[in-house]
């Protein structure tokens, strides 16, 4: 725009010039007219600019490798022309820190829709924050421009790759242990728990009927049941690191937690997913029994941080939930350190590892009262599992 302005300021001071060194009246007709349509253009910009609608949408998931793009809409409520909208549209890898950004520029019509797309390669898995960091509204000559405030976002999810796992299995009630903690979200079917209360709908059983309310209110009410928080196996993971990583190695904590969850959902053990969200400022859960509940963890999982922090995960949450009440604790972290990480009530622990070795991602898995035991080199991706009555990963190769 300074461009414009100093071009603009020269072709005055030219006619100007003119005008004076001459006694034609056209050089003074030309700088008025050159001032007239600058001002009047200028005008009819902060006029239109006003009332400009921006919306901001993604893809809901993509996978690695492919190209996710970011669809920007930009509506004209005006009669009057906006000759130029200037945006800068970022995305942001929230699981990973990388960043990219795309520029756009267009003209809108008076009263028309403009839409144009920014893409990005999805490289890493990851959640995608799509945001629009600027927008500028220019006139047709350069000269006027106005910033526009927009908090638009849109949010794409880059799904891991899943690496097989095989579990060993013995006793199935070793890992089961009785919860006194209930979803917040959906019902089931405990009777010992109200999840919540509502108006009958057709198709209700007869017997979730609340008779004494039905009675008091004069509608029939139905009680829901409440459902038990699977205190089975506990996958936390540990996005506290002792130092700042490499993107490639947060990518491999993420999969890594992920490929573990994966092989629990299709073995038949529901389970739950914790992290620290740094946003909130508190341990996030998520509960995963199928691969629809897989899905909606990953969302939320693949969202989390991972930043430098002398506090780890399993610390936090010690402060601020008390002790690790589960049959199974698996740690997933990417500290070199060996952490110490007790279950409540002599249940078992398990830890693993993610990393690189010679440019691979690779893991490790050991369990903490055993010491490490080092993944097979031959493998580019390994994990070595220790079987003690609980499903985990046990001798597999992840190729």
């Amino acid at each position: 725009m300074v461009g414009h302005r100093i071009a603009y300021g020269l072709w005055l001071l030219g006619w100007l010039l003119v005008w004076a060194l001459s006694k034609s009246a056209m050089p003074g007709c030309i700088l008025a007219g050159s001032l007239g349509a600058a001002a009047l253009e200028i005008a009819l910009t902060a006029l239109a600019d006003r009332c400009l609608r921006v919306s901001l949408c993604a893809q809901l998931s993509a996978q690695k490798g492919e190209t996710v793009e970011a669809l920007l809409t930009v509506e004209n409520g005006s009669v009057l022309t906006c000759a130029a909208v200037c945006l800068r549209v970022g995305c942001r890898n929230l699981l990973t820190g990388e960043q990219g950004e795309r520029r756009l520029r267009f003209s809108v019509a008076g009263k028309q829709k403009r839409s144009a797309a920014a893409a990005f390669s999805a490289q890493r898995c990851g959640k995608l924050e799509f945001s629009l960091r600027d927008l500028r509204v220019y006139d047709l000559f350069g000269l006027y421009g106005r910033k526009i405030s927009c908090d638009a976002r849109a949010y794409s999810l880059v799904l891991p790759e899943l690496y097989p796992v095989q579990l060993s299995f013995s006793d199935r009630s070793s890992v089961e242990l009785d919860s006194d903690e209930y979803s917040m979200h959906h019902p089931g079917d405990d009777p010992s728990e109200t999840f919540a209360l509502r108006e009958y709908v057709p198709g209700d059983r007869v017997r979730s009927i609340h008779w004494k309310l039905t009675e008091k209110t004069g509608e029939v009410i139905v009680r829901q049941l409440g459902l038990p928080v699977n205190h089975s196996i506990l996958l936390l993971m540990d996005n506290s690191v002792s130092a700042p990583c490499a993107p490639e190695d947060c990518e491999a904590l993420g999969e890594l937690t992920a490929s573990v969850s994966a092989a629990l959902c299709s073995a038949g053990f529901a389970h739950q997913i914790a992290w620290f969200d740094r946003e909130e400022g508190c341990i996030a859960t998520a509960q995963a029994e199928s691969d629809d509940t897989l899905t909606q963890a990953l969302a939320e999982l693949l969202a989390a941080q991972i930043v430098p922090d002398e506090t780890t995960t399993v610390q936090r949450w010690l402060t601020t939930r008390g002790p690790l009440n589960y049959a199974h604790v698996v740690l997933l972290t990417l500290r070199q350190e060996q952490q110490d990480v007790q279950a409540a009530d002599g249940g078992a622990v398990t830890v693993l590892r993610a990393g690189r070795l010679d440019g691979d991602a690779r893991t490790d898995l050991f369990e903490n009262r055993s010491g490490a035991r080092p993944a097979p080199k031959r493998c580019r991706r390994c994990v070595t599992g220790l079987s003690n009555g609980c499903p985990m990963p046990a001798g597999s190769c992840w190729a």
